[in-house]
């Protein structure tokens, strides 16, 4: 498979995200945000039913988003400014990545390159998924910022050295981040019920250092600890599980887990991390559209992405 600096975009996807901009080709893409469709990278092919039930994320999301499109001049009271900026190019689609279940080590090639290239640009990326193995295979792209954290919001740890046999998979994520060397600093927020780990894994977390803030820290003492937790001027990259939200307003995951991350709270999260932060890529996985039969699940994972595409350029742009 081609990962050179001239791979082609696929144009599949109906729509772009928001109606902004479509960029076929990631060597022209010069931009502030690139949003990219990536429906797998690493699925359990022991359990195919759960990777499968996420491949139409990235087209359900930018369809939801769709009626934003002729919103672009509105305030959004989320953030406080308007909805997008009024320059185009700043924030474009360049699709989907042409990924196939059955392929996960060509997904992982592709995914690296394709962030690396744009890394290099010092263009963010914003990643509409898609089952969550897609992060890791991102994250390894982002080596030439050199110094990075991982803010995961998840309900789950994520730090099996391997599942099924794979250590790529969704269960491995954090694991695979902690030996990557410009990792420095892992943030976990809202991990809650029966963990997706033993205590070995929370044992190897905590022992690396990872700082963890369950559903009940949340609860008890808000976000602000979240975004105390984040160094100043770190680059930040987000992996968004949106089975870290509260299925009242996320019920379209595969484990929805009670007790999760409100609307507001990570609304609050998302402004006070990209004003102390960098945030160089986001990914939100797991959306299952079967489950979400009101729409209501698609609609607070666009409403967050439009948040964190605003809270981006409004800190690379502090005089906007």
């Amino acid at each position: 498979m081609n990962t050179s600096s001239n791979t082609k975009i696929s144009t599949s996807a109906p729509l772009t995200f928001m109606g902004v901009p479509r960029c076929e080709n990631i060597a022209s893409a010069d931009a502030d945000i690139a949003i990219v469709g990536i429906p797998c990278a690493t699925p359990y092919l022991a359990v195919e039913a759960y990777g499968l039930a996420n491949l139409a994320g990235p087209t359900a999301l930018r369809k939801a988003s769709n009626i934003l499109s002729g919103y672009h001049d509105r305030h959004d009271w989320d953030t406080d400014q308007r909805l997008l900026p009024s320059d185009k190019g700043r924030v474009v689609d360049i699709g989907d990545l042409p990924v196939h279940f059955y392929q996960a080590e060509a997904n992982r090639a592709l995914i690296k390159s394709t962030v690396e290239q744009l890394a290099a640009r010092k263009t963010a990326v914003i990643a509409l998924g898609g089952e969550d193995s897609i992060p890791t295979p991102m994250l390894q792209g982002l080596s030439a910022y050199e110094d990075v954290t991982v803010l995961q919001i998840d309900a789950h740890m994520d730090w099996r050295d391997e599942n099924f046999g794979e250590r790529w998979g969704l269960s491995s994520g954090m694991r695979r981040a902690s030996e990557m060397p410009f990792v420095k600093d892992i943030v976990q927020v809202g991990t809650r019920g029966p963990s997706s780990g033993g205590d070995t894994e929370v044992r190897d977390a905590r022992a690396w250092g990872a700082k963890i803030f369950t559903g009940e820290d949340l609860f008890d003492r808000g976000i602000q600890p979240v975004i105390d937790a984040i160094r100043p001027g770190t680059n930040v990259h987000v992996n968004f599980d949106l089975d870290g939200l509260d299925p009242t307003i996320m019920p379209g995951v595969w484990v929805p887990a009670p007790g999760g991350l409100g609307f507001w709270p990570a609304m609050k999260m998302i402004r006070g991390i990209a004003a102390k932060a960098n945030i160089v890529s986001v990914a939100m996985v797991e959306y299952v559209q079967e489950r979400d039969p009101s729409g209501i699940a698609a609609t607070t994972a666009v409403r967050l992405t439009t948040a964190f595409i605003s809270e981006i350029l409004r800190n690379r742009n502090p005089s906007r």
